[in-house]
């Protein structure tokens, strides 16, 4: 019964090394494939709920941290301006 149960073991152990070493070492990349598939978009038929795009203001070189016009520079350059993380996560 011991010895049954000490090849059991030893099987289970060399399953489980066999299996690690596959994932490791194995080609286990996904398959990719291009998948198209319709969808269908409630726009409003006569298009009255539709917004109208909002265009963003244009960068100024003060806003920028650049200099103005005498060659001075900005606030955003000297560090006195409040830095904000560009993906508003601040």
């Amino acid at each position: 019964m011991m010895r049954l149960l000490k090849i059991l073991v030893v099987l289970l152990v060399l399953g489980f090394l066999a299996l690690a070493g596959y994932a490791y070492l194995g080609d286990m990349a996904p398959r990719q494939t291009e998948m198209r598939q319709p969808v269908a978009l409630d726009t409003g038929a006569d298009g009255a709920g539709a917004a109208a795009p909002v265009a963003a203001p244009a960068a100024t070189p003060e806003a920028v941290g650049g200099t103005d016009e005498d060659g001075a520079s900005t606030a955003a350059e000297t560090g006195t301006a409040e830095q904000t993380d560009a993906n508003g996560l601040d």
